[in-house]
């Protein structure tokens, strides 16, 4: 049968998908298509990161529940382009962990070229920290009363949801080449060497040419006022104090790396800001693990 054309300015995903169940997957698609994809996006290259070639010609009550849940995300992104609406409940949810890497980074790439609003509903801090801009908090108590909580540059959603388990430090790093279980990886806008902006991460998941998204707890990065010499951590930069300010009963500093737009944020304890007599603009050695960053998206 062939599918009509359903569209009406907005793309939404509910969470409980509503997918049309005697359609094949690409009825389903077919029927929210409203021309060109936002930022340049080809339907190739949105069906390949959601994985649905393989599944066009299922029908949709044959579908697992991540499945379906990729086939509803791939409906509201055709349904919406660039200027339109975008409402998203829950996205990611029931993605096995390799192909929200996938989506993650799809939707993190469309979020920098659309020009529309979007509107997503998550209870993961790892998602707001990466997709949102604004983020409202709303917990309902035991007595049925609800609070909110609204967080707005300066206080970006990577730093108020820090508490939940969101990182403070998101970095896009271009993958240069693997060796073994690590990659060496160059951050995005600087020169390759020119400001020794290098990092050593995991290799899982990455391969030569690859652009990613990791995140970095700001209690993972340690600071020291000379180089530490040889240590374990793999990654050791040095850049200057931009900022200081208190975060509770911690000191929460800034360093900025040298290249515009690019810093990292730790916390530290007032007594070990005034042993070290870190100020502004004081020269500090940065280090961290391996294995502290983590991989949250790989971009498109």
């Amino acid at each position: 049968m062939r599918a009509p054309d359903l569209g009406c300015g907005v793309g939404y995903a509910p969470q409980d998908l509503l997918l049309f169940p005697h359609w094949t997957v690409a009825e389903n698609l077919a029927a929210a298509r409203r021309g060109q994809l936002s930022g340049g996006l080809g339907e190739d290259e949105l069906l390949g990161a959601l994985g649905l070639e393989p599944l066009l010609a299922r029908r949709a009550d044959r579908l697992s529940g991540g499945e379906a849940r990729r086939v509803a995300l791939g409906r509201a992104l055709l349904a919406a382009p660039d200027e339109e609406l975008l409402l998203l409940d829950e996205p990611l949810a029931s993605l096995d962990p390799p192909r929200r890497i996938l989506v993650l980074g799809l939707l993190a790439a469309l979020k920098a070229t659309r020009r529309g609003p979007v509107v997503i509903v998550s209870h993961s801090a790892v998602d707001q920290c990466v997709l949102a801009d604004v983020v409202q908090c709303i917990e309902v108590e035991s007595d049925g009363r609800t609070s909110r909580s609204h967080f707005t540059p300066p206080a970006p959603p990577a730093e108020a949801l820090a508490h939940e388990g969101a990182f403070e430090n998101l970095l896009t790093l271009d993958v240069l080449e693997l060796a073994g279980d690590v990659a060496r990886c160059r951050l995005i806008g600087t020169a390759p060497l020119a400001d020794g902006l290098e990092l050593t991460v995991p290799s899982r998941g990455l391969e030569p040419g690859a652009r990613a998204l990791f995140g970095l707890h700001g209690d993972d990065v340690l600071l020291g006022l000379e180089d530490p010499g040889r240590v374990s951590a793999r990654n050791k930069l040095v850049g200057r104090v931009a900022g200081l300010g208190r975060a509770g009963s911690f000191v929460n500093l800034v360093v900025a790396l040298g290249a515009a737009g690019l810093s990292l944020s730790t916390h530290l304890t007032a007594g070990a800001v005034r042993d070290l007599e870190l100020e502004v603009g004081a020269p500090v050695h940065v280090f961290f693990k391996t294995r502290s960053l983590r991989l949250l998206a790989r971009l498109p």
